[in-house]
Order: C-alpha cells, then sequence, then structure tokens
C-alpha cells in the first residue's frame, strides 16, 4: 500500500510520454509543388518528414528515393488514402518507381540525421 501512490504516479508519467510519442509520429503531409514538372528534395529524417505530390490526370511521374547511408527508410503510398486499388510501398531504403495515379504521398522515417533524397520527375506519357 506504501507504493501505491509511487506506482500510480509512474503509470501516469508512462501513459503520458506514449501519448505524447504517439501523437508526435502522426503529421501532415506538406504538399510538394513541381516546378518545370521536377522535384528534388534533400533533406535530413527526424520528426515529421512527409510529402504530398498532386499530378494532372493522364501524367505519370517517375519517383525515385535514396537514402545517403541507407538507413532511411520510405513509405510510398500510390493514390489517395481512400482510393480503391492504391498501393502501399512500405519500409524501403530505395524505390525507383513510375506512378500512374493523380495522388501520391511519400514519408520518410529513421533515426534523426539520416540524410535521403527524393526525386520525382512528370511526363506526359
Amino acid at each position: 500500500m506504501k507504493n501505491l501512490p509511487k506506482t500510480l504516479l509512474l503509470t501516469c508519467l508512462a501513459i503520458l510520454v506514449m501519448a505524447i510519442a504517439s501523437n508526435a509520429q502522426d503529421c501532415r503531409a506538406a504538399t510538394v509543388t513541381l516546378n518545370g514538372g521536377t522535384a528534388t528534395l534533400t533533406g535530413k529524417t527526424g520528426g515529421c518528414v512527409k510529402y504530398r505530390f498532386v499530378i494532372e490526370s493522364g501524367q505519370r511521374a517517375r519517383v525515385t528515393l535514396r537514402s545517403t547511408d541507407n538507413n532511411a527508410r520510405f513509405a510510398l503510398q500510390d493514390g489517395a488514402e481512400d482510393e480503391t486499388g492504391s498501393t502501399f510501398y512500405e519500409g524501403q531504403s530505395s524505390l525507383d518507381k513510375v506512378l500512374e495515379f493523380e495522388e501520391f504521398s511519400i514519408e520518410v522515417t529513421g533515426t534523426a540525421g539520416v540524410g535521403f533524397t527524393l526525386s520525382v520527375k512528370v511526363s506526359d506519357q
């Protein structure tokens, strides 16, 4: 009984830490504007790193994802979240793929400070 208040306090603190960590992992994607049909983004992992791309109907996008030291992981979803037929590519250390959906998103994870490069090129064919 003596340790009950201490145990309750530690339990509440653990729940609070898990809730904060869970909330920190959930983030909104930043929409990327394609200048001249291309975009090249470089960055480092840590915090929220998620991008959303939108292209015009009938276009295709070649997406190339690379990690500078193979420690970044990419999760790509071709198509909107509620779109039937969309495909998920999760846990990729690199990817080179042509997408035909008008919308797709890329999330980058890894230990803080891992470098990555995203390259997107849009074509009409």
